[in-house]
């Protein structure tokens, strides 16, 4: 047990450094200087309904925090899919999470990364991305392809460390987007809040019932 749980530690904390000195490299690729909290995941993971049907898409794994929320939410590992474009993280993703489909690539290629992956029904789409850093044509690209792969009644998730929405206006005004900032998660470094994107007057039946 106390092996098991040193194991668990030394595992958190190179994580930890890894991501730092990813960060380090490139910040506006990383976004953040440590992976994000375990209440920031299970505050993204309580939005999604794991008996709903279909598949939930991460972006953006890290190192896996939020994917571990999703599994302890109940998503079934079949059901997950995680894309991260660092090779580096992929690896470590790969070797903790054995059960789970992890892709190498691009979020601005979502439509063709899923179908080669034979991926037809998508009920959610939950980003770690750093959307504020990127171009206004990245984002833009990353959006549409979020959308283009979700039916009319799945959603966006995204987390952010500033208060307003995480989406530029005129990327959800051209998307036909409403946002809801659903938590606050105070003890993630930094803080953070998550927000939801849907299609205007699109149905909720994926919503996560209080």
């Amino acid at each position: 047990m106390g092996r098991g749980l040193t194991n668990e530690s030394d595992d958190c904390v190179r994580n930890h450094l890894r991501f730092f000195n990813l960060w380090l490299q490139n910040p506006t690729k990383i976004g953040a200087l440590v992976p994000s909290s375990k209440n920031l995941g299970a505050a993204m993971a309580g939005e999604i309904d794991p008996a709903a049907p279909g598949a939930v898409i991460e972006l953006g794994g890290g190192t896996g925090s939020i994917t571990a929320a999703l599994l302890l939410r109940g998503i079934p590992p079949k059901d997950l899919v995680v894309i991260e474009r660092e090779p580096s993280l992929c690896e470590v993703m790969r070797a903790r999470f054995p059960d789970i489909q992890i892709i190498c690539g691009d979020a601005r290629e979502l439509e063709k990364i899923l179908a080669a992956a034979g991926i037809t029904h998508v009920k959610a789409v939950v980003s770690g991305l750093p959307l504020l850093s990127l171009s206004k044509e990245v984002e833009r690209a990353i959006l549409h392809q979020c959308f283009a792969v979700l039916p009319p009644e799945g959603f966006m998730m995204q987390f952010t460390y500033v208060p307003r929405p995480p989406v530029g206006r005129a990327i959800a005004v051209e998307l036909d987007l409403e946002a809801t900032r659903t938590a606050w998660v105070l003890d993630n470094i930094p803080p953070s809040t998550v927000w939801i994107y849907r299609r205007r007057a699109a149905p909720s039946a994926l919503r996560q019932s209080a």
